[in-house]
């Protein structure tokens, strides 16, 4: 089998199990010599493919997405032609349920961005300084309180052998 080939029999074995196919089925049906040779050949077509950059993949499936709903929006017009309620319902939902995964996948339900910059002018001993003074200039405006209160017992501990 040339390279060429190779490479698109791995592809397929890729594509049906992203369908949820069973190794066995993929090896089966793309005559791998096992279950095991399939997975590798997967695994190191995976390698070969550098990742897609995230804003790719994001319009990519953006662009999925957007096709469904044209189909949707066309099988929804028959069916009101048709006079079919349900099916028209049934789109309907499919189509904002579309409307919703694109927004989500785009972020446009994500909150509105807040950036908080902090600047920190003043060191942890400078801090700690001005925070006794603060504390002792707060002592100093209190009132004198006895420092002696209640019933006093003197006692002397002695230890016995």
């Amino acid at each position: 089998m040339s390279r060429e080939d190779s490479r698109r029999r791995a592809q397929r074995a890729r594509d049906l199990r992203a369908t949820g196919k069973t190794w066995q089925q993929i090896a089966e049906s793309e005559g791998f010599r096992s279950r095991r040779a399939a997975q590798l050949a997967v695994a190191r077509l995976n390698d070969s493919d550098p990742p897609e950059n995230l804003d790719r993949a994001r319009r990519t499936a953006s662009d999925g997405l957007r096709i469904t709903k044209s189909i949707m929006f066309g099988g929804m017009a028959e069916a009101v032609r048709q006079g079919d309620h349900q099916a028209v319902v049934a789109y309907a939902r499919a189509i904002a349920d579309g409307i919703d995964k694109d927004a989500k996948l785009n972020g446009l339900h994500a909150p509105a961005r807040t950036e908080v910059d902090v600047n920190v002018t003043h060191d942890a001993t400078a801090i700690i300084d001005r925070m006794e003074s603060e504390l002792l200039a707060l002592v100093a405006t209190r009132p004198p309180q006895n420092a002696i209160s209640g019933n006093i017992i003197d006692a002397e501990v002695e230890e016995t052998p």
